[in-house]
């Protein structure tokens, strides 16, 4: 990288410095990354590199533009996510001697409105999983077909969200080993957490039998020992095996499904998302056990009052209480 003081440092020499000197997961590394092209995108139009943006062009007046340029293409929430990992690079170049200040110091986030918790009810939960269970359509030749190929897979992938409350990546990265039918638990390894931390959920025996029929299909396919391989790998069972560039399922695979789902439901049925499902499993157990370190534990935090922000209000309970005081 250019040393201390260089007035040619650019947004590439930045990144490339922050990155070797940190040790981060691959998706943090992916959005630091994402957030810098976007910054070029807007600094030095749509055909730039961040090898072209020398740190000098960054100023307060080229953020305020940033943020207004940013707001047209995305949410408050999602600006001020990018907001933190820029002012974490600005910072940096600071430390280095590259920028005299962080140019965010005087550029504030977007307001973010708050809106009504992201969980569902349980009931919507279950019509979701059933729905896919049961849905066809028709071809031309008058035959029952999948809406959402393999729907029997999909099934399953939701069901495994909902039962365990895990992230995305997680679910992405679990192997068969990771899956002890016997001592009915489910391993979440410490390379795909958020909080780089290796633990235990239970494999609740409706799920045990979904992962044994997803594990049967997949012996059928591999006829070898399954350990190290991915326990949701789409490319083993979607029609167009041969057209997937990789041969484990990925993130992208994942988003498809879940915009292919809402485009499938009715328009009035509430979104879902993995995300969304986990803040459903997390209220759904805090309501039933009433100990919120069980759901911590769950959820794998490393503090509590993150889970605070998954639990969301039975407003029947809530009902219930306040018709009490008649």
């Amino acid at each position: 990288m250019e040393s201390p003081g260089n007035q040619t440092a650019t947004l590439s020499a930045l990144l490339a410095r922050y990155l070797s000197t940190n040790i981060l997961a691959a998706p943090t590394e992916a959005r630091y990354d994402l957030v810098v092209r976007n910054l070029t995108r807007y600094v030095g139009g749509d055909t730039a590199l961040p090898s072209d943006i020398h740190l000098n062009r960054i100023t307060p007046d080229i953020m305020l533009g940033f943020r207004s340029w940013s707001l047209e293409r995305m949410r408050p929430v999602s600006f001020n996510t990018e907001r933190r990992h820029l002012s974490v690079l600005f910072n940096a170049a600071v430390r280095e001697g590259l920028m005299p200040y962080n140019p965010f110091r005087r550029v504030p986030g977007a307001p973010v409105l708050t809106k009504l918790p992201k969980a569902l009810s349980k009931d919507a939960m279950v019509a979701h999983m059933d729905w896919l269970k049961t849905a066809f359509r028709r071809d031309k030749q008058g035959r029952k077909v999948d809406l959402i190929q393999p729907q029997w897979f999909w099934y399953v992938v939701l069901r495994t969200f909902y039962y365990t409350g895990m992230r995305k990546r997680q679910l992405l990265g679990l192997v068969w080993d990771d899956i002890d039918f016997a001592g009915k638990t489910i391993l979440l390894s410490a390379e795909n957490s958020k909080t780089r931390r290796e633990w235990k959920v239970p494999l609740p025996e409706p799920l045990a039998s979904d992962l044994q029929n997803l594990r049967a299909r997949t012996l059928e396919l591999c006829k070898s020992h399954l350990g190290p391989l991915q326990v949701f790998c789409l490319p083993l069972f979607s029609e167009r095996r041969t057209t997937f560039r990789h041969d484990r399922m990925t993130a992208d695979n994942l988003d498809n499904f879940f915009q292919r789902l809402r485009r499938a439901l009715p328009v009035d049925a509430p979104r879902l998302s993995a995300h969304k499902i986990r803040h459903t499993t997390s209220t759904i157990l805090a309501n039933k056990v009433r100990n919120l370190r069980v759901v911590q534990e769950q959820l794998g935090h490393a503090s509590i009052a993150t889970t605070y922000i998954y639990v969301h209000p039975d407003l029947d309970a809530m009902r219930l209480a306040l018709e009490a005081l008649e």
